[in-house]
């Protein structure tokens, strides 16, 4: 059996009803039955449907939030954190505004946007939580902010990156819930999926190449390059399939399951 397995959320466990299904639940139990120790690493903030996903996989045990920039606990206490410069984060306000696009700024246990979109309220149905609007000079200025994201049409992430914002990290992300959008978050330079699963498999004592990792798009490449046992959805984007060897079967067709139990069979 795979000592831990560590799981995407959306396009992984979570499909195109936007919440995870009866039977990949019902496969969570029988590798947590087993002794397999499950984590949660989403770009998704620990709150809302992240939070309750968490505490079911593990509830006891620290889970990646944030696109890796915050490693936390269910009961809401951080392991870790990294957050962006101001500078930085200040740059993305402006050049929003300039634009008129969506940014979102999170900070370990807030999501805050600048004003209610169509687009940003569907984004925080998804998530199951509320959006505060605040001036996001004064968040940039004044909170710990771990995560910025923009949410976008396709037709728009060029104008988004058209952007140069130095010290960060940014990675794409979609949801089957909201097929039309695009997510790209910004985290500090060096903070990626990547750097928290070698945080969370240090806190396990599981050494790197006797985990397993669960995912679909490019922001799960950094996690996915760590592992002994990378493993990408039916889903997922091509140049992963074409990558990996492992490939499942698609979110709504229960590929986690799939994963999960190899998982159990497998020997590392």
């Amino acid at each position: 059996m795979i000592p831990l397995v560590i799981l995407d959320l959306d396009g992984t466990m979570i499909g195109s009803s936007g919440q995870v299904a009866a039977d990949v639940w019902a496969a969570v139990d029988l590798a947590r039955a087993d002794g397999m120790k499950l984590a949660v690493c989403t770009g998704r903030p620990g709150l809302g449907t992240a939070l309750r996903a968490a505490k079911r996989l593990g509830p006891s045990n620290p889970h990646v939030f944030q696109s890796g920039a915050h490693l936390a606990f269910p009961d809401g206490e951080t392991l870790k954190a990294s957050s962006l410069r101001e500078a930085a984060a200040l740059k993305l306000v402006k050049h929003a505004r300039t634009l008129g696009l969506v940014l979102e700024m999170y900070t370990p246990h807030h999501l805050y946007v600048e004003r209610k979109t169509p687009m940003s309220e569907a984004h925080a149905k998804l998530l199951g939580v509320a959006a505060i609007v605040r001036d996001l000079s004064d968040v940039a200025a004044n909170e710990p902010v771990v995560r910025a994201q923009w949410v976008l049409r396709p037709d728009q992430e060029e104008a988004a990156a058209a952007i140069t914002v130095d010290d960060v990290t940014v990675s794409r992300a979609t949801s089957p819930g909201l097929p039309d959008t695009l997510f790209v978050s910004l985290t500090r330079k060096g903070v990626s999926k990547g750097s928290a699963v070698r945080d969370l498999a240090a806190h396990f004592k599981v050494p790197l190449e006797h985990a397993m990792a669960v995912g679909d798009t490019t922001g799960d490449l950094p996690m996915l390059e760590l592992v002994g046992y990378p493993v990408v959805m039916g889903n997922g984007q091509e140049v992963l399939k074409e990558r990996f060897e492992r490939v499942v079967g698609d979110v709504d067709a229960g590929g986690v399951i799939e994963a999960l139990d190899l998982a159990r069979r497998l020997k590392p």
